[in-house]
């Protein structure tokens, strides 16, 4: 195969990966701009509510992901009893994990005060907060539907579904935030609850069409609770919980970057919010790549295919490589012009044109790390991965961060710029994980 195929191979299965990925990160995205416009308090309200609802969100996230590599492998088998079985199980386990992760979320709500925001942000973010938590239950569901599609090559429906609902989104944030055609305004709760009914329709969507689709009606004929298993409940746990259990913890030392922006000041918050927002919508456009990566690389494994494991994997971190020196040099050069989009207030823009600068190096190195995870994850390397995230994010990053910003008085930048180290560490390991584990595989030397 020529290396021209394994980049259009690659692109093929990403883009549409990419392109759903990025209408969530949109929909984030205009929640912020609207949130934006009715103050600093509300901007701050909506960023301290998401970065901890993302923590629990990439878990549910990470089970999922759990399920793809092991459908990868099993569909170059054609073994569709097997694929309807696992899709059976994911679905099961997705429900039982999320609705107890959902009630620790809503249990938690009296005890927001203790992460040491200014009340006024606690206030205002308490309704956006639990709705949004309770949209996770609908957003699994479909979650699950989309990790199966993508493990049998289809990952075009997934990005059909997820633009409408995220157009819908979009529409109903407007009539419910600014209270639109008879509406009364709700500000940040009606953002929650946009969200919450796009994410209940999604998943009716995808059994619509499944059970419309001659291709893929047969997975849902095969589903039976005879195949909910034990064992295989602990298969997927077993690959999806140390996934879910390394995008937590890296969620979580961004979550401690925003509590700890928070002690500087609300307008800190603010900025810190505009800066995570963008990076989070480009890095879908990184992940998209590293997630047809897994899929091609764990079809690879499952034929036993040395050679073209390690041809899939180089190629999707080149390609990732040059998609985020490309958004580097946009935050650097553009940095005021992205910061104004999101706030009218010189206080924030000035703090986000500096946080800009970093998040440009972050950007490489965030995309380093994600393409060795997408290695790993498709021949199921996936547990010491986590207790690196572990040292990288937790102990790394956020100890950097806390000692610049704080021990060194170094402001607001630094407590950002701490976070790159981390990323530093997690991503050499994480490649050189991937060559030694695949040479472990066949037990053969290094090609």
């Amino acid at each position: 195969m020529k290396k021209k195929n394994i980049y259009i191979e690659n692109l093929t299965l990403a883009l549409p990966i990419m392109f759903s990925s990025l209408g969530n990160c949109l929909v984030q995205m205009v929640d912020t701009l609207m949130v934006g416009r009715l103050g600093t308090i509300e901007l701050a309200g909506i960023s301290f509510a998401s970065s901890l609802l993302c923590n629990v969100l990439v878990v549910l996230a990470g089970l999922a992901m759990g399920l793809t590599p092991l459908v990868g492998q099993a569909f170059v088998t054609s073994n569709k009893k097997k694929l309807s079985s696992l899709f059976a199980n994911s679905l099961s386990l997705n429900m039982i994990i999320g609705s107890a992760l959902v009630a620790l979320l809503l249990v938690l709500l009296p005890f927001l005060s203790l992460f040491g925001q200014e009340q006024e942000v606690i206030d205002i973010s308490r309704g956006y907060y639990i709705i949004v938590a309770l949209s996770f239950i609908p957003l699994l569901l479909f979650l699950s539907f989309k990790q199966f599609m993508e493990g049998i090559d289809n990952t075009k429906v997934a990005m059909v579904i997820t633009i409408a609902s995220n157009l819908l989104n979009i529409l109903l944030n407007y009539i419910f935030i600014f209270g639109k055609w008879g509406c009364e305004p709700m500000g940040l709760f009606g953002a929650g609850l946009a969200t919450f009914i796009a994410r209940f329709l999604s998943p009716i969507a995808f059994y619509v069409y499944m059970r419309w689709h001659k291709d893929y009606k047969i997975y849902l004929k095969l589903l039976s609770r005879k195949d909910l298993s034990a064992c295989i409940h602990k298969n997927l746990l077993g690959i999806g919980a140390p996934i879910a259990g390394q995008m937590f913890v890296e969620m979580f030392s961004l979550f401690g970057m925003a509590v700890m922006m928070g002690w500087l000041s609300a307008s800190n918050l603010a900025a810190f919010q505009i800066i995570n927002t963008m990076v989070t919508t480009t890095f879908m456009a990184a992940s998209g790549i590293c997630s047809a990566t897994t899929i091609l690389v764990s079809h690879a494994y499952g034929l036993k295919d040395k050679r073209q494991m390690k041809k899939q994997f180089m190629a999707g971190w080149k390609m990732v490589l040059a998609i985020e020196v490309c958004f580097a040099l946009c935050f650097v050069c553009f940095g005021r012009f992205l910061a104004e989009l999101f706030s009218n207030d010189p206080q924030v823009v000035d703090i986000s044109v500096k946080l800009f600068i970093v998040a440009g190096v972050f950007q490489l190195l965030d995309g380093t790390q994600v393409a060795g995870l997408a290695g790993l994850r498709a021949i199921n390397d996936v547990i010491l991965p986590f207790y690196m995230a572990c040292l990288s994010y937790l102990i790394l990053a956020l100890g950097c961060a806390y000692l610049c910003g704080f021990v060194l008085n170094l402001g607001a930048t630094s407590i950002y710029a701490g976070f790159i180290f981390g990323l530093l560490v997690a991503g050499i390991f994480y490649h050189r994980r991937f060559h030694r584990s695949v040479n472990r595989i066949f037990n053969t030397k290094q090609i």
